[in-house]
């Protein structure tokens, strides 16, 4: 990530907190013109019968540091609109070619402050908003943010739409009932999706269709600024999906995940069928095996797991 992207979304951040201007020095300003002029001379390059002259490159060791750029009533600092957005590159499932997806920062001191900004800026934040293929109410995580489990499902339901919270269908009353045998409730753990905003589709009603690759991309830097956020001891991916989002392997099936030791950014992250899998399935091993899985869970936050837990799918003793 470079220099400009991370200047670009911190303006970008202030601006969407209401900031209008920015304070900076001469040098500061040099080196903010001179990306001006590139991007400028980028925008003219596209038109018929042009040629772009050649930008100027702004030395890395030059450039100021977002975290250096006040806050100041007065005299305008360089416009957001001036700057070329920049940002990561990730792969664009309909065209096969390479995209810039951008960095969600919410600015704060505190993790307090953070929560306050990831919150203001998750329902208006313009890459997704301007993206076209989602849906427009967001939905958030909700629980404990200091929780040591973090729960990540895939995208929003009609249900978690309509109520502005994840897992409010059937498949959510299934993860409470697991939750409950192990003894917690959503109060306790942090529930969030990987996708915050529901999948649009014509004439859409309550039906919902999977995210594609280039949503998923666009969503996960706010999902990793929740974990960073959280810092949970261990995260359970529900499903396939889930997975394929936040360990990154595209093309595995869910089988491949499951029963494996995984990380994200150095926390353990769990495999398991989605609650929605429960509703469809009444087989035996897999239900034993999603169990087992959730007790590793149990064991990794340090929670105590009791016999009657621990036994839970052994044959019961008859008399």
């Amino acid at each position: 990530m470079n220099t400009l992207h991370l200047v670009t979304e911190y303006l970008r951040a202030l601006q969407e907190q209401g900031t209008a201007y920015v304070q900076v020095d001469d040098e500061a300003r040099g080196i903010l013109r001179r990306w001006m002029l590139a991007a400028k001379a980028n925008r003219r390059a596209a038109r018929p019968g042009e040629e772009a002259p050649a930008p100027a490159a702004a030395p890395a060791d030059a450039a100021p540091r977002p975290d250096k750029v006040p806050e100041a009533p007065g005299k305008p600092g360089p416009l957001l609109s001036l700057l070329e957005e920049r940002s990561t590159k990730a792969t664009d499932d309909a065209e096969g070619e390479e995209e810039l997806i951008p960095f969600f920062r919410p600015p704060g001191d505190t993790p307090e402050q953070r929560w306050q900004s990831f919150e203001a800026m998750l329902p208006s934040w313009r890459p997704i908003q301007t993206l076209g293929t989602l849906r427009r109410t967001p939905v958030p995580g909700c629980g404990n943010r200091n929780a040591d489990i973090m729960f990540v499902g895939e995208y929003p339901s009609y249900e978690d739409e309509a109520t502005a919270t994840p897992f409010r269908s059937a498949a959510g009353d299934k993860l409470d009932a697991m939750l409950r045998a192990m003894g917690l409730t959503r109060e306790a753990i942090y529930l969030t999706l990987l996708v915050k905003f529901r999948p649009l589709q014509q004439n859409q009603t309550t039906q919902t269709r999977p995210p594609t690759a280039r949503e998923i991309a666009f969503n996960l830097p706010i999902l990793e600024t929740e974990i960073n956020l959280v810092r949970p001891k261990v995260i359970v991916a529900l499903g396939v999906i889930a997975a394929r989002g936040i360990l990154g392997h595209a093309d595995l099936p869910l089988s491949s995940f499951l029963s494996r030791h995984w990380s994200f950014n150095d926390i353990p992250v769990v495999v398991a069928h989605h609650p929605s899998y429960l509703l469809r399935t009444f087989n035996l091993p897999e239900r034993r095996r999603l169990w087992e899985e959730m007790l590793f869970v149990m064991q990794t936050a340090g929670l105590p797991i009791s016999p009657t837990q621990r036994n839970f799918f052994l044959p019961k003793a008859t008399a």
